[in-house]
């Protein structure tokens, strides 16, 4: 089954070719959801957020042997790594409880193929769209930050192999940032970017349609920890993620007695579910029960607009800053000479994870995925400049479009939903502001202004 998969993905990577669609819409060019039909649109920059490949689990399980097997040989890891050079700050990162350790929460083989694929795949996209002759696919434009953990670095490295086709990239090395990422490319940093963060989730999750929920589902969470018992390897218990589960119930001194905390279960199943090693007692309708019930409560958690920001909005403001930015360097480029600005590269990849993915739609009020996002799912944002039909050039409105796994994605804060938003008035929803009311006294219990969340009344 295994062989199966790995063959199934090089299968699919030949097939999946999307071109970036930059025709002309409809309606007017003052419109606020569509370009002007007779405009011309040029694609500035993309922005790409990926979430790793496939890994072994996060929490530790007992056949150490057997997942260490699952990893790429060094030489693999080494051979992805040419080209590259990681810029971390003096002082270091913290190490988050999802990093892994020994063989646990690394990327696997699989892993490597799949980004290697999503880089090729990537390249036939942005090939005479954001590439072209006058501006060909070179490190010099490309600009890479991950979070500090390995499965996400080797993932980007992997991804750049295929962007590349194999290729030995120039001197000097493409520089893989990693510098603080920990603290904001992930929803749930440890510690969070502010103490009122875990208040703020506390508060959310005794939402009385939460309590109810997590009470219909007690018995599959006690069946499922009951089956992987077995299975559970020294310092699984002391693993702690997630959005509301942080320190969560599974650390309590009773912890015996009570369930593994979802994402720790939801991880584990997905693991074992993908190499025919689910407990005879679990089935693959409790693995997709287990695992909707997860996306529904990381969604319903940070679609709540102060908890979204709160935990993304430093990541989603330096995505709207970059191309904001790349607006003005594309302007200097056409009042100058015409020479090229490589300020702001023509694409950026972050390397992060599903819960990334998942913040971002939630902060950016993009629709819902179908599905949760699998291993080396992708979300991307291109930055189109929208100019006036003729030989002037005249630059009339600049717009984004976001797109996951090739799929557009509409954004649901406008009065309808749309393919495409204003860079203006994407960075103004960004700042908008939101608050969170006591249900009983209509008290202010939560703020969100200015880029701070503020806890303003006890509760």
């Amino acid at each position: 089954t295994h062989h199966k998969l790995i063959m199934n993905i090089m299968a699919k990577a030949s097939l999946l070719l999307l071109s970036v669609c930059l025709l002309v819409a409809s309606s007017s060019a003052s419109s606020f959801s569509k370009p002007n039909p007779t405009s011309k649109l040029r694609l500035q920059q993309v922005l790409v957020v990926h979430r790793h490949g496939d890994r072994s689990p996060i929490t530790p399980l007992k056949d150490e042997d057997f997942w260490q097997s699952q990893l790429p040989q060094p030489h693999v890891l080494e051979g992805i790594a040419k080209g590259t050079a990681l810029v971390r700050p003096p002082e270091g990162n913290p190490i988050h409880g999802a990093h892994g350790r020994g063989p646990f929460g690394q990327l696997t083989m699989m892993g490597v193929l799949q980004m290697a694929s999503l880089g090729e795949r990537l390249r036939e996209e942005l090939q005479d769209t954001l590439f072209t002759d006058e501006k060909p696919l070179h490190p010099s434009r490309i600009r890479i930050m991950s979070t500090d953990f390995p499965r996400t670095i080797q993932s980007v490295q992997a991804l750049l192999t295929g962007l590349f086709e194999g290729a030995q990239l120039d001197a000097p090395a493409i520089e893989i940032d990693v510098r603080r990422t920990n603290s904001y490319l992930i929803p749930d940093p440890q510690p969070r970017q502010t103490p009122t963060q875990l208040v703020l989730e506390s508060h959310l999750a005794k939402r009385p349609h939460l309590v109810e929920k997590e009470k219909e589902l007690n018995d599959l969470a006690h069946k499922v920890t009951d089956a992987l018992q077995d299975h559970l390897g020294e310092g699984a218990m002391g693993v702690s993620f997630g959005i509301g589960e942080e320190k969560s119930q599974d650390d309590d001194d009773d912890k015996k007695k009570k369930p593994l905390a979802w994402a720790k279960l939801a991880e584990i199943l997905t693991c074992l579910h993908s190499r025919d090693l689910l407990p005879p007692t679990i089935s693959k309708e409790d693995v997709e029960q287990v695992n909707k019930h997860v996306a529904w409560r990381w969604f319903e958690n940070l679609s709540h607009p102060v908890l979204a920001k709160s935990a993304m909005w430093k990541f989603a403001n330096k995505m709207v800053e970059d191309m904001e930015h790349k607006v003005e360097c594309v302007n200097r480029e056409d009042e100058s000479t015409g020479e090229e600005h490589i300020e702001e590269p023509l694409l950026c990849i972050y390397s992060a994870h599903d819960s990334t993915l998942i913040g971002l739609l939630c902060v950016l009020q993009l629709e819902q995925p179908e599905s949760w996002p699998e291993y080396g799912s992708y979300l991307k944002a291109e930055l189109i400049q929208e100019e006036k039909d003729g030989d002037s050039k005249e630059v009339l409105q600049h717009w984004v479009r976001f797109s996951l796994n090739g799929q557009v994605l509409r954004s649901t804060w406008t009065d309808e939903p749309v393919d495409m938003v204003p860079l203006s008035k994407l960075s103004e929803m960004i700042h908008s502001e939101h608050d969170i009311f006591c249900e009983h006294t209509g008290s202010k219990l939560f703020t969100w202004k200015n880029g701070a969340l503020v806890h303003t009344k006890s509760q």
